[in-house]
């Protein structure tokens, strides 16, 4: 896949994880739609569609689609696909398999990650090779960070520390809360959490917005490099309970 697709996947909930800061009880995860504009320095370069739908008890399933759309469709037609099968054990949310499969031009990527809670080890597959990756309780993968952080937002006020199982590692994610601010999508006017990530010892920082109205989803996330702003907003978001499409 192009770097370019890559900072695009990353953006979105690339995320998670070690659930680390939970005390209380959160809510329930939310089944929901939603869909985002990517864009670099103003110009539109892809989308990111991500779904959530609970498959039986206590199951769940996570997909992110990412594509290139705009000029950038013109000149290459990439796309990420992130699946994740998930439950809720004991209050916390704990992986069962993670796909991650790219397409640029003719080539192909894919992964797949399938956790042993019993032996706690992954098993990470790809290009016929398989290697396991040895585990602790509240290591997730990384389609999950943004319905962890969902929930933890909830009912922590301090810094959220996340680890995941990402490229044969694990990678240490960190949360800090901001303050609180007012966003436009569109015409809607959102009052939101804002949250700095870094990753590993890392000196970039990607910013989020979260509104607590949408189960504090992620509205806007933002990251700046030397060649320019990567933004990934929210164009519209559907729960099962209620559904928000900015006007």
């Amino acid at each position: 896949m192009s770097s370019l697709l890559k900072k695009l996947a990353s953006l979105t909930l690339s995320s998670l994880l070690f659930y680390s800061v939970c005390q209380a009880t959160p809510p329930s995860i939310p089944n929901f739609k939603a869909e985002y504009l990517l864009k670099h320095n103003g110009i539109e370069i892809g989308h990111v569609k991500l779904t959530v739908k609970q498959t039986a008890t206590n199951t769940y399933r996570l997909i992110s689609a990412t594509e290139t759309s705009g000029l950038l469709a013109f000149i290459r037609d990439d796309d990420v696909i992130e699946t994740s099968r998930f439950e809720l054990y004991e209050n916390r949310l704990r992986p069962l398999s993670y796909q991650y499969k790219e397409h640029l031009g003719d080539g192909e990527k894919n992964v797949i990650l399938t956790f042993d809670w019993t032996t706690l080890n992954v098993a990470n597959a790809s290009k016929g090779h398989v290697w396991k990756l040895p585990i602790s309780i509240g290591v997730l993968d990384k389609a999950l960070m943004q319905i962890a952080l969902m929930r933890d937002l909830n009912t922590a006020d301090g810094v959220l520390s996340y680890q995941i199982a990402d490229g044969g590692r694990l990678k240490n994610y960190v949360f800090t809360r901001l303050g609180t601010e007012e966003i436009t999508i569109d015409d809607k006017l959102y009052n939101t959490i804002k949250l700095a990530r870094k990753k590993d010892d890392k000196p970039l920082i990607t910013y989020y917005w979260c509104a607590p109205e949408l189960y504090n989803l992620p509205i806007l996330l933002q990251r700046k490099k030397t060649y320019g702003t990567f933004e990934m907003r929210l164009i519209k978001a559907s729960f099962a309970a209620k559904k928000t499409e900015p006007q």
